[in-house]
């Protein structure tokens, strides 16, 4: 419950940005590149997991994403108002997600 309340405070200050990364698990990997970053909760439980978050876009990111799994492979470019808060939770092994939002 701290975790989640810290979280909560930190999304609500809108002065700078927030980016969150966390990584339980053998060998995961994470590259975020951000040009506009505002919010990023990204969070790999399971093992052998790569993400890859790039937004190049003058849009801010405001996004949450969830692995829950081992052997994902997840490719996030790109930031919207259509993606403007979104939420991305996956259950599963062996997956590979391409997402791009320009």
């Amino acid at each position: 419950l701290d975790y989640f309340q810290q979280t909560e405070i930190l999304k609500q200050q809108t002065t700078y940005s927030v980016d969150i990364l966390t990584q339980i698990g053998n060998g995961n990997i994470v590259e975020t590149f951000d040009k506009t970053p505002k919010y990023l909760n990204l969070v790999q439980n399971g093992n052998f997991n790569t993400t890859y978050f790039v937004n190049p876009n003058n849009h801010p990111t405001n996004a949450e994403i969830r692995i829950n799994g081992s052997g994902n492979y997840i490719d996030i470019t790109g930031s919207n108002s259509i993606s403007d808060g979104m939420k991305i939770n996956i259950n599963a092994n062996d997956m590979t997600i391409f997402m791009r939002n320009y």
